[in-house]
């Protein structure tokens, strides 16, 4: 007789002619001790303890009957755990190079830092021209391949802005963001039933801030949810306290209402700080209200990993190392591609790495006792670097 047996909690099993259902199980040398629980007749509701193989279990097959409704609650079930079963925890990137674009490893950081949340909050205050909305589209473009964002909402400056977030989604990373205005509303409400939420009906927005800021379209909005919300030029939600004026204020009331109506938020700006404290702590009280305490200051480093901060320097001591490298050999026969970037990407990651701590040093020193220096905190950690250096590499 066959005394391996392994039984999950929760397998149906017929035991002296009746069915039970496995609520755990014991191994006991070569013996198994399984608790059951009765679904039928007279053990309807009753346990019961079964040693096998002393007492036979045999386990139940349902035959697979496409041809045959089922409850739609079972149907989810199985559907939700084959979600489960598929998703790749976070060490691996679904969406790795979505778009047309070329991706450098330091724009691979925000991404890598966001699948390691179980609630995506960042906030991006990269210096000006490192990328800013190619790093948010991989955000969401990573989001949308796990299956994590599904209603997106783009919030944006008007103007030559708009019009760029509109164009780099679409020819990037294949997000068609409708421009979201107020023809826009009426002709939705025109072609629903009356009463209904126009931003109900638009799963992949994008908006201009001006035009969300209005009281109509601002109630409409926090009837409404969405998945993932990115706030571009976010510096101008920050709270004045009293001495913002009314446009303020209500910048300030938009961005509550959006962080407080979506599951993930990026918030992107070249300028977090503009010199208070309290400003920028604003910002991070929109990303998660624990990183400030009642008095609205910075409860320790605590926003540490919601901000990625880097500039220019960085990126070109990064840039300048690569190209040192590759010209560093001249070898009689060309290695494998593989193993050149291996190389090539060692070296730049190792050198880079020592020159980002030793920059860093000197500028945690210089900055330790400065009202400013709440935002000084680079997006270079040591596991988003290792990780960011295996995507270079493969």
């Amino acid at each position: 007789m066959n005394t391996t047996l392994e039984l999950l909690p929760g397998t149906e099993v017929h035991v002296r002619g009746l069915r039970w259902e496995v609520v755990s199980s014991e191994s006991l040398g070569p013996q198994a001790l399984f608790r059951l629980h009765g679904l039928e007749n007279a053990v309807l509701g009753q346990e019961l303890d079964v040693l096998y193989p002393f007492e036979a279990i045999e386990p139940v097959i349902h035959d697979l009957r496409p041809d045959r409704a089922a409850p739609l609650t079972n149907w989810l079930v199985y559907h939700q755990a084959f979600l489960l079963e598929q998703a790749l925890g976070p060490h691996a990137l679904l969406a790795v190079q979505p778009g047309r674009l070329r991706i450098e490893p330091y724009q691979l950081v925000p991404v890598l830092r966001a699948i390691r949340m179980s609630r995506v909050r960042l906030f991006l205050c990269d210096g000006v021209g490192l990328g800013k909305t190619v790093q948010a589209g991989l955000v969401l473009t990573e989001l949308i391949a796990r299956r994590l964002a599904h209603r997106i909402l783009v919030v944006s400056p008007a103007g030559p802005l708009l019009e760029q977030w509109k164009t780099e989604m679409s020819q990037r990373f294949g997000l068609r963001l409708e421009v979201i205005d107020r023809a826009k509303l009426d002709e939705i409400r025109r072609s629903t039933e009356l009463g209904s939420n126009p931003f109900d009906h638009i799963p992949l927005g994008l908006v201009s801030v001006d035009f969300l800021k209005q009281e109509r379209a601002l109630e409409l909005l926090d009837r409404a949810s969405y998945d993932a919300v990115v706030i571009d030029e976010a510096h101008h939600c920050m709270d004045l306290g009293g001495g913002q004026d009314r446009e303020d204020s209500q910048r300030r009331r938009l961005a509550e209402v959006l962080a407080r109506r979506c599951d993930s938020l990026l918030l992107l700006t070249a300028t977090p700080h503009d010199g208070n404290d309290r400003s920028f702590a604003s910002l991070c009280e929109l990303l998660d209200p624990s990183l400030v305490d009642g008095r609205g200051t910075l409860r320790g480093d605590r926003y540490g990993p919601h901000v990625v901060r880097r500039l220019k320097k960085h990126v070109t001591c990064f840039a300048r190392h690569a190209v040192a490298c590759s010209q560093h050999r001249s070898p009689t026969r060309p290695p494998p591609v593989g193993a050149a970037r291996r190389r090539v990407a060692e070296s730049m990651m190792s050198s880079a790495m020592r020159t980002a701590a030793q920059d860093g040093e000197v500028r945690r020193n210089r900055w330790r006792s400065a009202p400013a220096r709440a935002w000084i905190h680079l997006g270079e950690s040591k596991n988003c670097e290792q990780a960011a250096w295996q995507m270079a590499v493969n």
